[in-house]
């Protein structure tokens, strides 16, 4: 017997212009009093926050906190006191998955700390296409700098408004390295272990439509429906969360991420072709069908090539050695993440991507 267990937030928006429907959102969910979560940068671009703002319509935004880059825990730590010091109650969470991830915990322990057991309301609204708004489990740095996470139901997202408009703001690179990241999750989807015949669909038409859409998004940055095309795409990608999150490149690339201050959509460009590579041994009949998708179906290393050269097109990184990491420190984290594989095939995966 198998089973599927639907993991995404219950109401999802989306096309151009959808955050008019902020306050629709906050008004169904009991809001009055709203927290807005998000990053230095994204908080400084008035073009964004104004129309978010505008978009509450009378529902106060009482606290404003930010977070930077792998949500530090102690910054997740001020914001709850913040929040919680403003009386808020609900969570508006606006950019990437560092101030998303951020909103979830924040919107669970206030809850907690006021005694609740449902975590404070909270609707997401990405600038990127990292996918954080779609899943329960949050990540965040240690006071070591290390990558760390938790996973709690009650950190699920209520509703996710994916506006094109408003990510049109979103620096380019950031935006299709992020949807390298997106490509991550479809891939390591589709390669989880188990029967998900469920997410597998899903999984390849994200496959297909980042294939397509990416390098137009690279060709007209300015063009909301094209990065709607790619939102879909990044949602589709990540219908299985658990198991995608607990793939391969993923754990790689948070191994090295946080430490070495290099963001998550880049660590799977330098990872992912590496990765596939490596699993079209363990994995062939999959990373054949994949490569269907990927391309003209050339076979299970074809899958890994063409992910590579989609890379290259979009002229992202492609070498770990250019963030200042050399063999020892690759050789330590391959050491810390033996266990399923061993760390001479996870070392030799690195040393790939160097």
């Amino acid at each position: 017997m198998s089973v599927f267990t639907y993991a995404n937030p219950p109401v999802i928006r989306w096309g151009a212009g959808s955050i008019a429907e902020l306050a629709g959102e906050v008004a169904r969910l009991g809001g009055s009093r709203v927290a807005l979560v998000t990053t230095r940068s994204v908080a400084a671009d008035e073009a964004v926050t104004g129309r978010l703002r505008a978009a509450l319509a009378n529902s106060p935004c009482v606290a404003t906190v930010t977070v930077g880059q792998h949500a530090p825990l102690g910054q997740v730590e001020r914001a709850t006191a913040d929040v919680d010091a403003a009386g808020a109650d609900l969570v508006v969470s606006l950019g990437g998955g560092s101030p998303i991830d951020a909103a979830k915990i924040v919107a669970r322990d206030v809850a907690d700390r006021r005694g609740r057991e449902r975590g404070l309301p909270h609707v997401a609204v990405p600038t990127t296409l990292s996918v954080a708004e779609l899943a329960s489990g949050a990540g965040f740095t240690d006071a070591a700098g290390a990558k760390s996470g938790r996973r709690d139901p009650r950190m699920l997202p209520d509703s996710v408004i994916y506006d094109a408009e408003l990510a049109l703001s979103t620096p380019l690179r950031l935006w299709l390295s992020t949807g390298i990241r997106a490509l991550d999750h479809a891939v390591e989807s589709y390669l989880s272990p188990g029967d998900h015949p469920f997410s597998d669909v899903l999984a390849l038409d994200a496959v297909r439509r980042l294939f397509r859409t990416l390098p137009l998004a690279k060709a007209h940055p300015e063009d909301p429906v094209i990065r709607t095309e790619n939102q879909l795409a990044a949602w589709f990608s990540y219908t299985l969360t658990g198991p995608t999150a607990g793939g391969l490149s993923h754990v790689m690339g948070k191994q090295i991420g946080a430490r070495h201050g290099i963001p998550h959509g880049v660590t799977s460009c330098l990872l992912m072709p590496h990765v596939m590579r490596y699993q079209a041994g363990r994995l062939p009949d999959r990373l054949a069908e994949l490569s269907h998708a990927t391309g003209d179906g050339g076979g299970p290393l074809a899958a890994a090539d063409d992910v590579a050269g989609l890379i290259a097109a979009l002229g992202l990184p492609r070498h770990i050695a250019d963030y200042g990491i050399g063999e020892p420190e690759l050789r330590a984290a391959a050491g810390e993440l033996a266990g399923q594989h061993t760390a001479e095939d996870l070392l030799a995966i690195y040393l790939a991507a160097l």
